[in-house]
């Protein structure tokens, strides 16, 4: 009986200290806080700093092996090479990168502040170089192509047009040649379907051609959204101290400090103040610029032409280029309203989407803001449309046309 209450004593004994050891490991998984934010900005600006000297061995190692000039062809290629090579090294295999090091900060993933998985990092290492320069390079590519295509002369849009007819019309004898025909082969049935796919295809290749020709000049504004973006992110951040990267906030990875606590570690939520204000000054003077001018030039033009306030009258008098009026035909409400867009879209500036602020000429025609197509020609003296010559004394300011 004695043995007996002696093992059931230590059993006992251990158990208790099982669950005590078992405390004492959730406590210190507790007791790691989350980092603050100079640790955070500091590893970052130190692992620039490490990735900017692998990026340059990259770029020397590639110099002395092809030459300075596949170098210099290939320099974003290269940095591209040095950041994917350092990230795979540190956060890939699952180590601290050495700016986390030199912060004592970890990676967690989760609210219980457990280790990112490898499909995390992975994914974290995207976020952090191969997609921005993925977005760079094709965002070029379709600019250039965009501005390519922009220049071609209408003889192509007719001959395409035509060409369209064309095929509409060879495919609708084809459907009625086939309903007619009582039995067909399953190969001919199999023949006439891929041809009716054509025109859905050749439809699906116009609208990515019109998408193209429209993304240069939706470009700027699609940067602006960008660093909107980004001064929204950093505001996040500077307001609860979680993300400093958009990678990490896509990925879902966090940081927790393991040194040694301190007493003083600084917020920085007066900062994310500032960028508020900041964001909402931008947006008051985009509204203004884009918004507001829209809305005063329609009820301008409802003023000056009082047949738009009558709902079944004349409409809207449109002027076309070769400044000629152009009749509405449907006296209906929508059809006001079409009109209407389509003469506030006409006033906008091709180049920055928003009303013309100073309207200025080029010799071939073509009307932008004066700051726009000045910052233009100071890069490339060329008409951004037609990308006819164009150089500064040639601009003319037209403030007094009604178009």
């Amino acid at each position: 009986m004695a043995s007996e209450e002696g093992s059931r004593s230590d059993s006992q004994g251990a158990d208790t200290s099982d669950v005590s050891s078992n405390r004492h490991d959730e406590d210190l998984v507790v007791q790691f806080a989350a980092a603050a934010q100079p640790e955070m900005m500091r590893a970052a600006e130190k692992d620039e700093h490490y990735v900017g000297q692998v990026c340059e061995a990259c770029y020397d190692a590639f110099r002395h092996t092809f030459g300075t000039r596949l170098a210099v062809a290939y320099q974003n290629e290269m940095k591209l090479a040095g950041r994917v090579l350092y990230y795979l090294l540190t956060t890939g295999a699952g180590l601290q990168t050495l700016g986390e090091e030199y912060c004592d900060i970890v990676q967690v993933a989760g609210v219980p502040g457990l280790p990112a998985t490898p499909a995390r990092r992975t994914l974290l290492v995207f976020y952090q170089t191969v997609l921005p320069y993925l977005a760079e390079r094709l965002s070029a590519r379709a600019a250039s192509r965009g501005m390519y295509l922009g220049s071609e002369d209408g003889e192509d849009e007719t001959s395409t047009s035509s060409q369209t007819s064309r095929v509409e019309e060879t495919f609708g004898r084809e459907e009625t040649s086939s309903g007619s025909s009582g039995s067909v082969d399953p190969g001919n049935n199999m023949e006439i379907r891929q041809r009716r796919r054509a025109p859905l295809t050749w439809r699906l290749r116009q609208a990515w051609m019109a998408a193209l020709r429209r993304w240069p000049q939706i470009l700027p504004s699609v940067r602006e959204g960008l660093v909107l973006l980004v001064r929204t992110h950093l505001m996040l951040f500077y307001f609860e101290g979680l993300y400093y990267h958009m990678g990490k906030r896509a990925a879902g990875i966090r940081y927790i400090f393991t040194g040694r606590p301190s007493q003083q570690r600084p917020r920085y939520q007066m900062l994310g103040m500032f960028l508020l204000i900041q964001l909402t000054f931008v947006c008051g003077h985009w509204l203004t610029r884009t918004v507001f001018p829209s809305i005063a030039s329609s009820m301008r033009l409802r003023e000056t032409n009082p047949s738009l306030s009558a709902v079944g009258s004349q409409g809207i008098a449109v002027i076309d280029e070769d400044g000629g009026k152009v009749e509405e035909k449907g006296p209906s409400r929508p059809s006001n309203m079409w009109a209407e867009s389509e003469a506030t879209a006409s006033s906008k500036c091709p180049l920055c989407l928003s009303p013309r602020q100073h309207p200025t000429a080029t010799p071939c025609g073509h009307v932008f803001c004066w700051n726009c197509v000045a910052e233009w020609c100071n890069e490339k003296p060329e008409c951004p449309l037609c990308r006819a010559p164009v150089s500064h004394p040639e601009l003319v300011c037209v403030y007094h046309a009604d178009f």
